[in-house]
């Protein structure tokens, strides 16, 4: 009974500590959410502003935006060549993860939407190129046996900076200008509110410059045309285009990975939060039943002298 008794003890300093460990990762994960949903504010205003400059630049008819004015492609540079063309033979994927777990269906369900692309892509008869951002995903998706194209991994104390999210860019367009793909699409889960998010499928490239200009037409609260009558560009339009069409791009990308962070956060603190209730239930059981085993003890020894001591009564009325 002692020797049980001293198990369920050993258990309940064993859960002890394993509160203490949810408890420190829960508090990290707040620090990093309110640090990341405070990012995410001025992310989306640049972002904002950056497709307002896009559209406006975008309306100059040039060599790189004809295919969008004329409905026709032009052989200009490979950032918006092949606009409307999302039909092509090379498709490539950018999914979003973490790089660790704890955090309940968060990567499953990235990796999963995925892998429902990839072969829905492959029923049509087009090859699909990965991009895994994120250990996480990057391990799951070898298990599925996918092929990746590049991985990069982001440590869970690290915070994603747009000057990273940059450097992601400029290897896609590396990729993209040597034709490693011809469309891109990007999944991640998108950030709605504390606790909750949605996983959603972005296509990045070749970029849709008429819901960029739905975009920022509604955006426009004051009714003003886009284009204003005394505008003076000091670059030519078409060099104005390319720079703002990938600052958009990484833009996307830097947002995506903000929300994503956030995301992250709040599903893994709910995650402790549920680990943290599950193992106060089981503490208070095994204290329950540690208490049981301790009264059984003690009601075994009160017997056990309860019972020496009529022995011993026993023995001295049999002497006399």
């Amino acid at each position: 009974m002692a020797q049980v008794a001293s198990e369920i003890q050993q258990r309940l300093h064993s859960l002890e500590d394993i509160r203490h460990l949810l408890r420190s990762i829960r508090a990290m994960s707040a620090i990093r959410w309110r640090r990341a949903r405070a990012r995410l504010q001025s992310a989306q205003q640049y972002a904002n502003d950056v497709d307002r400059q896009l559209a406006l630049a975008t309306t100059f008819p040039t060599a790189l935006t004809r295919g969008v004015h004329n409905a026709r492609f032009g052989g200009a540079s490979p950032a918006v060549n092949r606009t409307n063309a999302v039909t092509e033979g090379r498709v490539g994927l950018i999914a979003l993860t973490s790089d660790r777990g704890l955090c309940g269906t968060f990567n499953v369900g990235v990796v999963a939407h995925a892998l429902d692309f990839i072969e829905r892509e492959r029923q049509r008869k087009r090859e699909v190129k990965l991009i895994s951002l994120g250990g996480y995903g990057e391990k799951l998706f070898c298990r599925a046996g996918c092929e990746l194209l590049y991985t990069e991994h982001f440590p869970l104390t690290h915070a994603v900076s747009f000057v990273e999210a940059r450097d992601i860019v400029a290897k896609v367009k590396r990729l993209y200008e040597a034709r490693a793909f011809d469309t891109l699409y990007l999944i991640y889960n998108q950030f709605i509110s504390f606790g909750r998010f949605r996983r959603v499928e972005v296509r990045l490239l070749p970029p849709d410059l008429a819901a960029i200009w739905r975009s920022a037409r509604g955006s426009s609260s004051d009714g003003r045309p886009l284009v204003p009558e005394d505008l003076m560009l000091g670059t030519s339009p078409q060099a104005l285009q390319d720079f703002l069409l990938w600052e958009h791009l990484a833009m996307q990308v830097y947002r995506a990975l903000i929300e994503s962070m956030v995301s992250e956060q709040g599903a893994r603190l709910q995650t402790m939060d549920a680990a943290i209730a599950n193992l106060d239930e089981r503490v208070e059981q095994l204290r329950l039943q540690y208490h049981a085993v301790r009264q059984e003890s003690i009601t075994q020894e009160v017997l056990a002298v309860q019972s020496n001591a009529r022995s011993g009564r026993l023995d001295g009325t049999a002497r006399i």
